[in-house]
């Protein structure tokens, strides 16, 4: 008996981990992790339905924890609700960019689906070849570093922050020279 107290009296509460956590000690995460990440894992993986997305929420959440430990306030609510609902919240913006993203994928396969049932049509096909033939004549128009953002921006998948930073170019100016060549395209384009 004396020793089960001892040892209770030596285990932290939830509260406390929070604090050495806000101290960036590293026992007091693993034991908060410890203590609540299959209460966790089963709450994502009810939200999400698979086993991955649900680890992964829950480890983001572990991180987030860890991050935000300071801030937390015990005025606030316990520190299982604090996690409980921090994983939710985590979940459920994961569950909308699955769902959004399954949207998608059927919105192409739709529209892959029309592009391939015009495919046979001569006046479809005849339209498409002069819009292809307008936009090549329209990009040779554009002045050297504008169809350069352009190029790298839309043909090879670039953000205009990684521009800036493969052409050693200010951002400000890869957004201003990407605003004004398409500009320049949709006034060719007509």
């Amino acid at each position: 008996m004396k020793n089960s107290t001892a040892r209770e009296a030596a285990t932290p509460t939830d509260a406390e981990l929070l604090t050495a956590m806000a101290q960036k000690q590293d026992w007091a995460l693993a034991a908060l992790y410890d203590r609540y990440a299959g209460m966790l894992y089963g709450l994502a993986l009810k939200i999400l339905g698979d086993s991955a997305p649900a680890q992964d929420v829950v480890h983001e959440a572990f991180m987030t924890a860890w991050q935000k430990a300071e801030t937390y306030s015990q005025t606030r609510g316990q520190v299982a609700t604090w996690l409980i609902v921090l994983c939710r919240n985590l979940a459920i913006d994961q569950y909308r960019i699955k769902m959004r993203l399954a949207s998608r994928k059927v919105e192409f396969e739709a529209a892959a689906e029309t592009l391939m049932a015009m495919e046979d049509d001569p006046a479809m096909t005849a339209v498409v070849a002069d819009d292809v033939r307008r936009l090549r004549e329209a990009l040779v128009k554009l002045a050297p570093e504008q169809k350069q953002v352009i190029e790298m921006a839309y043909f090879q998948g670039m953000t205009q922050t990684e521009i800036a930073a493969a052409t050693k170019t200010p951002l400000g100016t890869v957004k201003t020279r990407t605003r004004q060549a398409l500009l320049a395209l949709r006034s060719a384009l007509g």
